[in-house]
């Protein structure tokens, strides 16, 4: 099977070999969970790679990064070993699992919403069965249909002359939807496009919003987000969706910072919301774009993902800021190199001069996730594109296991004084840990010379393992790997050395660095 980014493989038994790849084309992957193979497991040409909770007799392949966390079987390699360009991080026991709802069926042809619950001990190998499972009955579930447009018996793409104006019959599933949620009902989502004048709003404890074959929510037009889980609210699922960004015509629904975003896990203004070690909430199988589908290129998000509660589980983000979008009619490519899109950008030349494209940019969202909660684990994270950090973590005792990154293709040199970073962890954070981090380069527009690819406090609580950046093509640098505690650590990631990783080290931290 061949892969990429949002692509996840989940809940398999496979008898044989399992290849991540098609023959030795290209490909960026990945992320598997809770499965297991008889054969080998093949990651192929694959960038990066993650698995989480799987059996494998045998692995191979992978180009720079292959992280493992709490995989069995003879094929886990040995933590910060190398093969080639390829170093593999390996996390035996994670702190916390907690896997995706998914339908199944009982023996009477019933549908059921299997919910498993979270486990501290039993967090490494395979579950296949139903053993650790909430099962809930479909009779307290709301299956929530979009609207599929049509042209005699087919289904067609929606008209995109119409495409950002919401009907009465947008607001009217809009509106049984919330109410479903208020009465405590789950949601499971049927695959299309539904969109949104208001936030989802869950406020019920363990309440699920499960989307199947890429639901997608876009995002209400006055800056609410499209799901808002209320603060003090636990256990409560988010999975299996893509948000996707609209463009903005009010402001009223902003958070009171003045940001919007595609999902809330929290509340900004809720500073003692600790959530519950005992029943985290989940984020699992969750993807979000700012463009790529819509026509109109002023569709914006100031945030993507924000999580303000604590002990939050992410299972699985691939946060994307487009870098290429659909042409409109008639419309030509923008770069002869790749004719059939339109790629994105920040700036135009206009008499000499830099101006913003539309005032803001095309496609513009500033950062991919903001984590202030407390006790949030992440386990497969992706965030890409967007134009001022991509990651900001602000939460303490928070982690990440795996974590892929590409800087923006098209900002100006102006990013580089901005000292922007795909991994920030803020100076006020003193316990934090991050496994397998890699930020990529590709500045397409102009000489872009990013001071660092990662920057976080020097102290001791702070672990980082196996970090790295690449120059992946194009222009401009990525100039150190990382800014600790103001010690510049690594060799610059440029077109000398492209699509070779520059590694700050290979193993686990550097305690308290003072000087390189």
């Amino acid at each position: 099977m061949a892969v990429s980014q949002a692509a996840p493989l989940r809940r398999a038994s496979v008898a044989n070999k399992l290849v991540f790849g098609d023959g030795g084309a290209y490909s960026s992957g990945g992320f598997v969970a809770n499965a297991k193979a008889g054969g080998i497991c093949s990651y192929a040409a694959n960038q990066q790679w993650f698995s989480r909770a799987c059996d494998f007799e045998r692995t191979e392949g992978g180009a720079w990064s292959t992280v493992f966390s709490g995989c069995t079987g003879g094929g886990i390699p040995q933590d910060n070993s190398v093969e080639g360009a390829n170093v593999r991080t390996v996390e035996k026991t994670p702190e916390v699992r907690l896997e995706k709802p998914y339908i199944a069926v009982d023996n009477d042809g019933n549908y059921e919403l299997h919910v498993p619950k979270v486990a501290r001990e039993a967090t490494t190998g395979v579950n296949l069965d139903s053993s650790n499972n909430e099962i809930r009955s479909f009779s307290n579930i709301k299956v929530g249909k979009p609207i599929l447009p049509m042209k005699g018996y087919d289904y067609v793409n929606h008209d995109m002359d119409t495409y950002n104006i919401l009907s009465e019959e947008d607001e009217k599933i809009n509106n049984e939807l919330q109410q479903a949620l208020d009465e405590g009902k789950d949601l499971v989502l049927c695959p299309g496009i539904f969109f949104l004048k208001r936030s989802l709003v869950v406020k019920h404890p363990n309440q699920v919003i499960l989307g199947l074959g890429l639901a997608t929510l876009i995002a209400p037009q006055d800056g609410s987000p499209c799901v808002s889980v209320k603060a003090k609210t636990p256990g409560v699922r988010v999975a299996g969706l893509m948000l996707e960004a609209s463009v903005q015509s009010e402001t009223k629904g902003r958070a009171s910072d003045g940001k919007s975003s595609l999902l809330s896990f929290g509340e900004l203004d809720i500073t003692y919301d600790v959530g519950d070690a005992n029943n985290p909430g989940l984020i699992s199988d969750l993807f979000t774009r700012v463009g790529g589908s819509n026509f109109d290129r002023t569709v914006n998000s100031d945030i993507m993902v924000r999580v303000h509660s604590g002990h939050v589980v992410g299972d699985n983000l691939w946060l994307w800021r487009a870098d290429h979008v659909k042409l409109r009619p008639g419309e030509k490519g923008n770069d002869t190199g790749l004719p059939l899109y339109w790629q994105t950008r920040t700036w135009r030349e206009e008499d000499g001069k830099k101006v913003l494209i539309d005032g803001i940019g095309e496609c513009v969202t500033k950062n991919a996730i903001e984590v202030t909660g407390n006790d949030v684990k992440m386990y497969g994270l992706f965030c890409e594109h967007t134009t001022e950090h991509q990651c900001v973590w602000k939460g303490e005792r928070g982690s990440t296991t795996f974590f892929q990154c590409e800087l923006p293709y098209d900002v100006d040199t102006d990013y580089s004084v901005g000292n922007f970073t795909g991994y920030y962890v803020d100076e006020s954070v003193n316990e934090h840990t991050a496994r397998g981090i890699g930020v990529y380069s590709n500045f397409t527009v102009y000489n872009v010379k990013a001071p660092y690819g990662i920057k976080l406090p020097s102290k001791k609580g702070i672990v980082l393992q196996n970090p790295f950046t690449i120059f992946l093509n194009n222009g401009g640098s990525i100039e150190k790997v990382l800014d600790q505690g103001g010690a510049l650590v690594g060799d610059a990631a440029k077109l000398e050395n492209k699509g070779k990783p520059q590694r700050a080290w290979i193993g686990d931290k550097r305690v308290e660095i003072v000087s390189v």
